[in-house]
């Protein structure tokens, strides 16, 4: 099978899905917004037989082509897409991983402040946000919550992450959870700069920035991985029963995790570890803040 991404921010995960399937992969990223249907209609036509719009402002254009091109398509964030054989979706229960790394934020602070930072107004950095602002109160209720937001849809303003970032770490954070996408350069920089005299630590979102980490500053990471939910997408097309379900990632199916550096102590993994068995458990459930309002209230609450 041909796999067609478009574009995806996880290009790993497919190249080893499609190395797994014999499948030819065809990436194409950074297409923005204007032209997407167009270039979903002309990867159908080269006989792509199964398509990953992987972008929640693909979602409209990915459906018209899956009708009109009978070709499989997986779309991005909505859970009612859904057409069998031809349209099915990914979501994230991405507040999980961001309750985790609220803990270890609350426990690594010495200022008593920490950071919210994101690029958009998106959904999974709503998720992300509320779920962190939680772990935070969950370990220390009296550290306070700076939240900021770039720009309504600034994924890709470097300049603003790191101008952001700045002015939280002004008001005293020393601790950043930054939502991104390119922005996210941004705020390393800015975390990078601030910590020649004094130490600030950065958490990022769905990968690992440690290879280009070179002041030592990134604390954590929410790693997100889609491996699985591709690889029981292409079993799903050729099962038959592809579109009669979603596909979501989490931490009980390892989609969702944080990840672990040599900076974290032992004892404040263990907390973090123990915290995470108990969502997978159904123990504990994080709350899931899908706009800014309830964003806002999480932070509030204390």
């Amino acid at each position: 099978r041909d796999l067609h991404s478009f574009p995806t921010r996880r290009s790993s995960d497919l190249k080893a899905v499609a190395s797994a399937s014999g499948a030819q992969l065809t990436v194409l990223s950074d297409i923005g917004y204007d032209n997407t249907q167009s270039q979903l209609g002309q990867l159908a036509r080269q006989h792509a037989q199964f398509i990953i719009a992987h972008a929640s402002g693909y979602d409209t254009a990915a459906k018209q082509v899956a009708m009109q091109y009978h070709v499989p398509i997986m779309t991005y964030d909505i859970a009612t897409e859904l057409v069998p054989g031809l349209v099915s979706n990914i979501t994230t229960s991405a507040q999980q991983g961001g309750y985790l790394a609220g803990i270890l934020a609350a426990r690594t602070t010495k200022t008593n402040t920490v950071g919210i930072i994101i690029s958009a107004s998106d959904t999974n950095w709503y998720e992300m946000s509320g779920g962190f602002a939680a772990g935070v109160r969950s370990a220390n209720p009296k550290v306070k919550i700076r939240f900021a937001e770039i720009g309504p849809a600034a994924y890709d303003d470097s300049a603003g992450g790191k101008r952001v970032a700045q002015t939280l770490m002004s008001a005293g954070a020393d601790v950043i959870f930054g939502m991104g996408d390119d922005a996210s350069f941004g705020y390393l920089q800015a975390v990078s700069n601030a910590s020649v005299g004094h130490k600030v630590w950065y958490i990022g979102d769905i990968g690992d920035m440690g290879p280009i980490d070179t002041r030592h500053v990134l604390l954590s990471s929410e790693l997100w991985n889609f491996q699985g939910a591709f690889t029981q997408a292409v079993k799903d097309i050729k099962d038959g029963t592809y579109g009669r379900h979603g596909y979501n990632l989490d931490l009980a199916n390892g989609g969702i995790s944080l990840l672990k550096t040599s900076y974290i102590p032992a004892g404040v993994w263990t907390e973090v570890q123990a915290a995470q068995q108990k969502i997978i458990a159904g123990q504990l459930t994080v709350p899931a803040a899908t706009t800014l309002a309830k964003v806002k209230a999480l932070i509030s609450a204390g």
